[in-house]
């Protein structure tokens, strides 16, 4: 909306501000809230003498990953009141600024609140409101249209987290491409899935460990702002005497609290694993029972060709994780026998490292090459590289393997963002397997905090569509549309993908431009919204036109949203706007027709099925406030992952040797620089800072950031070391640009300490609307690693791969 254009009651966009800064100074936050009605942009709040209240117990976001169930008090049917829930033990009675936030959020002046329609350019944001029957009608037209001109493949169609609670219907109906690989939070998970199995990066022990570990080793991750609820667990551990070491560019709230901060220089967090394996080899610190046991390292492979000496009549009992493909069953040498064997026979001894030559063949143990392999990287170089000082690197070697149990707890951010992760995750993976922590008592490697086994899962039914519908794949991935040639004419997004979900954003949104169609189903006036031909207001979680909403599974619980309030404005829930478009096909018979209906069916002979599930109903959920326990859970329930060391992997061993990678020369982790930001690049020269973004106590990504509460303190503002402000003259508060060929954008400076010489740093995007100029993204790297399309997650997006030049705007 933009200009003086009034869209309901006559109230312009300029007056619905000015009215709504002077009530809120009139009545207080609380009472500004509570004017925001489905009747009209504002309009007061009737006074009671007793005002109408009543106790709704509601699912919160789902993307921080951190479950919580939260009490509401709707007061006037408003949420005045958000608290940590009752129903559930007091070690999940959780919330966090942004749940009690969320009064704030419901509430924010960037709802969009009626259907529009574009009548500028894209871009410019101009918009006329129209009914829902229109907006549907030009949804289901563009779509046609597109089938008719390109084909059945030129549809796109994509959730994206805060618009979507957790069921995608209407893609799968249309039969739609869905972008393929995210491209997103999965480096360092590519290093590590060949090793451990899939999705392995999501731990099978628990957080709650964290008490039991030794040594708590954070790469890249900041719990304590991130997914902050489950800092309990980092503080316990802390508490019960745990050596916390936080390996990070910058001085996090999580590395403010560790024992030991180690400010790594920008994407080489690789180079101190590396030196720490070099150490614990040379010193020979490994558990050799523990590596002969449950790893593939004694495995035999030839020299001349660098492939697994395997059996052709015996096969692995899994196949292999990346390429699904059988493989035979390897060899080691046995010391009892002194000759060769299956790895899998009874009663041998495999030896460790050695070279034996076999039907003309020189065959060596993996363990042998990885030896050979790391004596490419002394510890003084890893030092050097990353910028920790070598007997640090010994030190923390020395503890990690010596100490007890240990734990590497990595973010899905930070490091994770560079197209070097992969090496990083194969070398902790390294690391993890010959010093033997994991799969025992205090220790692990992995995503922890809130993913993973944290407590016994829930049994589900899952509402499938007949076999027909389903998404096609054209093995594309979102992010690499504007770059490559494809067939998508016509997209629909719930949330805005476009510019969260791809770097470069002024390359994504040129392509975006060039569509014959886009809309958007979105809650607040986010980015891509600008470019959408239609726009399509979506509910809050806390909103339904039914009692209830979404049932989910969390951390022992199972949830059913109720006591929802209706929706405001115009908006509608996700299942009701699905069912609209899948009605213009005649194919909305074929998904519920109610939330209660799909809960219903999410239930259904569950409790007689699983007992863990007994007693756990429908109508009893409703009786218990919409939250009951999953048989066996608590806060001291403890999984005993991979106590048995057997592992989805081939040989179900622990697999270090990535044979796949042979023809790339990445057996083992060869380390590389980043694609852009390192060092020697001569880049430097014209773009000299490393430019990072990461996790804030204050959103999720870009989520919340319509919350006024939080703009009023927590803009966009880059972060940026003394030295480097004081270089450009530049101060806090100050307005600055970050710029490189890619683009730039205009935002505040804070001058912070917390950082390395060279290092910027913001929180993740936030809307483009709250910049004076551009949006983070629009400096971002979009540079791909081709290693990665072998890999199993596909290549990541490289965010902080990026380098930059900043001055005063």
């Amino acid at each position: 909306m933009t200009g003086e254009k009034s869209l309901q009651g006559g109230l312009t966009r300029r007056s619905f501000l000015k009215a709504s800064g002077a009530a809120a100074g009139a009545l207080g936050i609380a009472g500004a809230a509570g004017m925001v009605t489905a009747e009209g942009w504002l309009s007061p709040t009737e006074a009671h003498a007793e005002p109408e209240e009543r106790v709704a117990h509601l699912c919160h976001q789902f993307h921080c990953l951190t479950g919580c169930n939260l009490k509401c008090t709707i007061r006037d049917e408003r949420v005045a009141l958000i608290e940590p829930s009752d129903l559930v033990d007091e070690g999940h009675r959780t919330i966090c600024l942004r749940g009690i936030n969320e009064v704030e959020h419901i509430y924010s002046k960037d709802r969009l609140q009626t259907p529009l329609k574009r009548v500028g350019e894209r871009g410019e944001g101009e918009f006329v409101a129209i009914s829902w029957d229109e907006a549907i009608d030009a949804i289901a037209t563009a779509i046609n249209d597109s089938w008719a001109k390109h084909g059945k493949d030129s549809v796109f169609i994509r959730k994206s987290t805060e618009a979507s609670i957790g069921f995608d219907f209407i893609g799968q109906l249309l039969l739609a491409d869905q972008g393929g690989n995210w491209g997103l939070d999965r480096g360092q998970p590519n290093g590590q899935t060949p090793a451990f199995g899939a999705f392995s990066y999501c731990p099978s022990r628990s957080i709650w460990e964290f008490s039991d570990a030794a040594t708590i080793i954070e790469v890249g991750h900041n719990p304590l702002e991130s997914g902050i609820v489950w800092s309990r667990a980092l503080m316990d551990a802390k508490e019960a005497g745990v050596y916390i070491v936080a390996l990070d560019p910058r001085f996090s709230g999580t590395a403010s609290k560790a024992d030991l901060w180690l400010p790594v220089h920008p994407g080489t967090d690789a180079a101190v694993i590396q030196g720490m394996i070099r150490a614990i080899l040379d010193e020979g610190w490994y558990d050799e029972d523990f590596v002969k046991a449950n790893t593939s390292l004694p495995f035999l492979v030839d020299r001349k060709t660098g492939k697994s000496y395997r059996s052709d009549e015996v096969t692995c009992p899994n196949p292999t994780v990346v390429t699904a493909e059988e493989t035979g069953a390897p060899y080691v040498w046995d010391k009892v026998s002194d000759s060769l064997k299956l790895y899998s026979e009874e009663g041998i001894d495999p030896v460790l490292e050695g070279s034996w030559k076999i039907d003309g063949k020189e065959l060596a143990t993996e363990f042998t090459l990885m030896k050979e392999w790391i004596s490419d990287y002394s510890i003084d170089w890893a030092a050097e590289t990353s910028g920790i000082d070598r007997q640090t690197i010994v030190d923390l070697a020395d503890r990690y393997a010596n100490n007890g149990p240990a734990i590497i707890d990595y973010g899905l951010g930070g490091p994770d963002k560079y197209t070097n992760a992969d090496v990083l995750g194969h070398s902790m993976s390294i690391l993890t397997a010959i010093t033997g922590n994991y799969g025992r008592k205090g220790s692990g490697f992995g995503f922890y905090g809130g993913v993973g086994a944290d407590n016994p899962a829930a049994t589900l039914n899952f509402w499938a569509l007949p076999e027909e519908y389903h998404y096609n794949d054209s093995g594309m991935a979102m992010y690499e549309m504007p770059y490559m040639e494809n067939n998508i004419h016509c997209a629909l997004t719930f949330g805005d993908a476009f510019t969260l979900e791809a770097a470069s954003a002024n390359d994504t949104l040129e392509w975006v431009k060039s569509l014959d169609f886009f809309a958007i189903i979105d809650i607040y006036h986010s980015s891509a919204v600008d470019y959408a031909d239609i726009v399509l207001p979506a509910c809050t979680k806390f909103e339904c036109e039914e009692d209830v909403k979404q049932l989910r599974d969390s951390f022992g619980y199972v949830m059913l949203a109720n006591g929802m309030i209706d929706p405001l404005f115009e908006s509608k829930s996700d299942l009701q706007i699905e069912r609209l478009l899948a009605a213009k096909w005649g194919l909305d018979h074929l998904i519920p027709e109610t939330y209660e209906e799909l809960a219903k069916f999410s239930l259904d002979g569950v409790d007689k099925l699983d007992p863990n599930m007994r007693g756990i109903t429908y109508d009893a959920l409703l009786k218990n406030g919409g939250c009951m326990p999953v048989a066996g859970t608590g806060d001291d329930w403890r999984p005993d992952g991979h106590a048995d060391q057997v592992y989805t992997t081939p040989s179900t061993k622990i697999e270090l040797y990535y044979e796949y990678l042979l023809d790339q020369g990445h057996q083992f982790p060869v380390y590389e620089n980043a694609n852009e930001a390192y060092e020697s690049n001569p880049l430097k020269e014209t773009y000299p800072l490393y430019f990072m973004q990461g996790k804030s106590r204050y959103r999720i990504h870009a989520y919340y950031s319509s919350s006024q509460w939080f703009q009023e303190d927590f803009g966009p503002c880059v972060n940026i070391f003394p030295s480097d402000a004081e270089a450009r003259g530049i101060k806090t508060g100050d307005d600055v640009k970050v710029f490189n060929d890619r683009g730039s954008f205009v935002c505040t400076a804070l001058v912070n300490p917390g950082l390395q010489p060279g290092v910027l740093f913001m929180a993740e995007t936030t809307y483009t609307k709250y910049y004076k100029e551009g949006f983070l993204q629009n400096v971002t790297n979009s540079a791909r690693n081709e290693r990665c399309y072998a890999m199993f997650h596909g290549p990541q997006i490289p965010y902080n791969d990026t380098l930059v030049q900043i001055e005063k705007a």
